[in-house]
């Protein structure tokens, strides 16, 4: 989605090798122009293909990111390209320095609120910066931590000239919904950022021009023993084949899990893992829990932490949501809830404080993980017994409670993950 005043900009840019040397701000000074995008992260992998594979010049591209203080993720919150502009996009860019900022922070609320009402936001800021302002990540790439400290020294408040949006734009302007963005603290003032409009209904087609692209595959994600309890009871239920190894990860070795039963999940109303149960077919169809000794026996794993309030002694559920106006939330609450397009549809769980003392007081545990990498960071979290991202935070002997977790999330494959299971991260 770009403004008209920098669409011309913006189809040059992406219009499909002259050799130059790598841009530092510190020793080739500010940019001949620089353009500001802001929203959805989803689509940060095709944004740096179109930069290295057509925007810039071989050879030319230094990249700088911001580095997340608590997982060490990098580019979560925002990068910024620093090139020259290849040979085939003409004469009014080809050689210039082009430096190209994006902000994912708040997702992609962000590529559509901002832009409207024509809000500036922060945005990274390179320019002036010496080199002993960053840290060396790798081959011309350059990271930091930003927090409230430094803040002011690495973003400014800028207008966003473009926002990158992972779903309908007029999806995600519902007022009084889930899927109506937040807005974010800056970091610079710990506040809100002011003029954040709450009912915005529609885009104006004058004011914009919508450029599709291609379309994004989302998908669910559970912890590494959830996978092996669900690939044991469906082997028993029948739905997967007995050759079926458990902790297999292909395509036939995946279990899965009902539209009904995703969408139980995502409005709240499976507090319990104990609450989804089987018929077993190899002894005498028994219907049986999740938790059954020989469904966990089969898999290979422990009963995760039990509630510890109630006294009802169930498996909550953990689930992972995203922040209101991320556009993974909005699509899944779409498929799966059919909302808020339908009267009476469910509405999505409700968050679990992140810092409560008993998160299993009530039933599901809800998170909801403003960047998409600490979705991961969250499974880990349940899957391993730690707390890293500060959401689990019931300790359960000498490590935090783990879970059994499941959360929608991009399709990106745990590519690090074997055939066979092993290696990777602790989460399918």
């Amino acid at each position: 989605m770009k403004k008209p005043d920098t669409l011309a900009i913006s189809i040059a840019l992406l219009i499909g090798s002259q050799s130059a040397n790598a841009l530092t701000p510190w020793a080739d000074g500010t940019p001949n122009i620089t353009i500001r995008v802001s929203g959805a992260v989803a689509v940060n992998k095709a944004h740096t293909q179109v930069v290295t594979d057509t925007l810039a010049a071989a050879d030319s591209i230094d990249t700088f990111n911001d580095a997340d203080a608590v997982t060490g993720s990098v580019g979560s919150n925002w990068t910024a390209h620093y090139f020259t502009g290849h040979a085939n996009l003409g004469a009014g860019l080809a050689g210039k320095k082009i430096l190209l900022v994006r902000r994912t922070r708040g997702g992609t609320g962000y590529g559509v609120i901002p832009l409207i009402s024509n809000i500036p936001i922060e945005h990274f800021n390179i320019v002036g910066l010496p080199a002993s302002a960053w840290v060396a990540d790798g081959t011309k790439a350059w990271k930091q931590t930003i927090s409230a400290a430094n803040a002011s020294t690495y973003l400014v408040k800028k207008v966003s000239d473009g926002g990158v949006i992972a779903v309908d734009p007029n999806s995600v302007l519902k007022p009084g919904t889930e899927n109506y963005p937040d807005q974010q603290n800056e970091l610079t003032t710990g506040l809100p950022e002011a003029g954040w409009p709450l009912l915005l209904t529609q885009l104006s087609t004058s004011a914009f021009t919508v450029i599709p692209t291609a379309g994004l595959i989302y998908g669910v994600a559970v912890t590494q023993d959830l996978y092996k309890v669900l690939q044991a009871a469906q082997k028993r239920a029948g739905s997967l084949s007995n050759s079926v190894v458990i902790g297999n990860y292909t395509e036939t070795d995946m279990p899965n899990l009902s539209r009904t039963v995703v969408a139980s999940l995502l409005a709240g109303k499976v507090g319990a893992w104990d609450q989804i149960k089987i018929v077993d077919k190899t002894d005498g169809n028994a219907v049986k829990s999740l938790l059954d000794s020989s469904i966990l026996a089969d898999a290979g794993v422990l009963a995760p932490y039990k509630e510890s309030t109630t006294g009802s002694n169930l498996t909550p559920v953990a689930l992972g949501l995203r922040n209101n106006g991320a556009a993974t939330g909005v699509l899944a609450y779409s498929v799966f809830l059919n909302y808020p397009g339908i009267k009476n549809a469910f509405k999505p769980a409700g968050k679990t404080a992140d810092n409560a003392v008993e998160e299993d007081a009530s039933l599901p545990i809800v998170k909801q993980p403003v960047i998409i990498s600490d979705t991961g960071t969250l499974l880990k979290d349940w899957q391993n017994g730690t707390n890293i991202l500060g959401f689990n935070n019931v300790v359960d002997g000498a490590s935090f409670a783990k879970r059994w977790g499941i959360a929608i999330n991009t399709a990106d494959k745990n590519t690090a993950v074997t055939a066979t299971g092993a290696g990777g991260d602790p989460w399918r």
